[in-house]
């Protein structure tokens, strides 16, 4: 190799939001050409071209970045031109690695277009980088969160039942009359599906097997074959196969009642943004298919375990059902609101969970010696009850309504940040006032008529059942005793108390006895809290 002669490679990089603002991998070309023009003991020993890859891909990440940080290893160039160190990439930190593996590898870096060939020079110039990527996103993020809130699409992948209408700032998710399957459209596919779980009562299994016996595709074998010219392609092979978990995934959705909720999948603490589109199913039947799963997650299923009192316990704080599992061979029972974050209050309920032997020994012993002498099971409870688990029960409610009223003035800021912010315009800001104004209304209203519901009895049973289950009672399997108590419990409420320090457990249990047999003590009670 000749002395005189250094060999150089020339980089080249522009991201695609570059690409929008008119800048090209051709301009980066001609300013490179002039500079080697001022500089002939330079040979060009290969052009590398990222051409629409982001400065936040590592440079071992990209098309052409990978070959060059390779090539360098071996000698061939002793010079890395580029037109600015922003094109090795936008992190200070990356800049300032790369810098040191390049020059530990001898190979200098040029930028044409500014001075980085002193060490403070580079270092600010890194600095620079980063501090324009971040001035980048955030524009960027500020002009989707615009556009959501307009309801426009913001790319990504298109829900079932959707298309894209119209390109850029005037793109909109609308209803998709696309055929997926003979006589269907993708938008009946999803109004079919909404109407299997909210109306027949369909559990999100049967569903799915319904599809697949009907060959009906998934959203990804659609995209996979009727989107090639559309946004949000999808890049990975699955099955194809609908599962009990994506039927899920898709009707509790909220862009099928035409309410997208940009944001609701981040990773990060971020607001999310509502907006409208046009739908594809009433509210209506969208809140009745969440009641449906409501109800089918109190089932047990693929377990050949009984709890005893699955579906009767109610959570005081968030009025979500407590479910059972096992733990260290052991029945318990938690909070739903404590697994996930859902229900009425901000955040995992923090009532606790309790182990059940306890609980389910109180509770099947006062049915079974009921079933067997009511009249004097009666008189006896009439005798010993201290208060009435009804009251304590509406109690348990008055404090889970009281913790939703307080999340309102909340909720208020939020939006009225959003406002400030320059993210919803003031009609929606006026929409999501007035419906936190009706939402806090019904649960005022909800607050008000709970000293009227303390009098309400619960609803009668049939004399002739019980006395078919009285002459069944002795040889009772675990599944006929639970099916025994959900229809003699009216609900048990959980309520987390503190006594001397240390927090304890309260069941108020509320049975249906009262309104089964007279007694001549007058209205019979419940037995005390467990």
């Amino acid at each position: 190799m000749n002395d005189q002669v250094r060999w150089a490679a020339c980089y080249l990089r522009v991201s695609s939001e570059e690409q929008k603002e008119r800048q090209s991998i051709r301009n980066q070309e001609e300013s490179i050409k002039k500079y080697l023009a001022l500089h002939p003991e330079m040979r060009v020993y290969k052009w590398y071209r990222d051409d629409g890859v982001s400065g936040s891909v590592p440079i071992a990440e990209r098309p052409a970045g990978r070959p060059l940080a390779e090539d360098s290893l071996h000698g061939t160039f002793s010079v890395i031109i580029m037109t600015r160190a922003d094109r090795l990439g936008r992190d200070a930190v990356d800049l300032l690695l790369m810098r040191q593996v390049f020059t530990k590898r001898g190979v200098q870096l040029v930028a044409v277009e500014e001075n980085i060939e002193d060490e403070f020079s580079y270092d600010i110039r890194a600095v620079i980088a980063a501090e324009d990527k971040r001035r980048t996103l955030d524009r960027l993020w500020r002009g989707m969160n615009r556009a959501a809130a307009e309801g426009r699409y913001c790319g990504g992948i298109v829900p079932l039942g959707f298309m894209v209408e119209g390109f850029q700032k005037t793109a909109r998710l609308v209803p998709s009359d696309r055929i997926i399957r003979a006589g269907w459209t993708e938008a009946g596919l999803v109004k079919n599906i909404y109407r299997w779980l909210a109306v027949d009562g369909w559990s999100c299994r049967r569903i799915a097997q319904e599809l697949n016996a009907l060959g009906v595709p998934t959203a990804y074998q659609k995209d996979g074959r009727l989107l090639k010219d559309s946004r949000g392609e999808r890049t990975k092979r699955t099955q194809g196969i609908w599962r009990p978990g994506r039927v899920r995934n898709l009707v509790t959705n909220p862009i099928y009642k035409g309410e997208p909720h940009y944001g609701r999948r981040s990773g990060k603490v971020r607001d999310i943004i509502v907006a409208k589109i046009e739908g594809l199913v009433s509210e209506e039947i969208w809140d009745a298919a969440q009641e449906t799963l409501a109800r089918n997650r109190i089932i047990a299923k693929n377990t050949n375990r009984v709890y005893l009192l699955r579906s009767v316990i109610k959570c005081g704080l968030c009025g979500l059902t407590y479910s059972g599992y096992w733990d260290r061979g052991q029945v318990r029972y938690k909070c739903n609101g404590a697994l996930v974050e859902r229900g009425p209050i901000e955040g995992r309920c923090p009532n606790r969970s309790f182990y059940g032997y306890h609980l389910e020994d109180v509770v099947w012993r006062d049915v079974e010696v009921w079933l067997r002498n009511p009249g004097d099971v009666l008189d006896e409870l009439t005798s010993e009850i201290g208060g009435s688990p009804a009251a304590a029960a509406a109690e348990a409610d008055r404090l889970t309504l009281e913790r939703v009223l307080k999340s309102f003035s909340s909720q208020r800021d939020r939006v009225l940040d959003l406002y400030r912010r320059e993210l919803i315009t003031f009609e929606d800001l006026q929409s999501q006032l007035g419906k936190i104004a009706d939402e806090q209304k019904g649960v005022e209203q909800r607050l008000a008529t709970l000293d009227e519901e303390i009098d309400t009895a619960p609803a009668p049973i049939s004399p002739d059942l019980l006395e078919e289950i009285r002459a069944r009672l002795d040889g009772l399997d675990d599944a006929r005793r639970q099916e025994i108590v959900s229809l003699l419990v009216h609900r048990i409420v959980i309520r987390t108390e503190e006594l001397d320090g240390e927090k304890r457990v309260v069941a108020v249990v509320e049975y249906r006895f009262p309104r089964v047999v007279s007694s001549s003590t007058g209205r019979g009670s419940s037995p005390p809290p467990a």
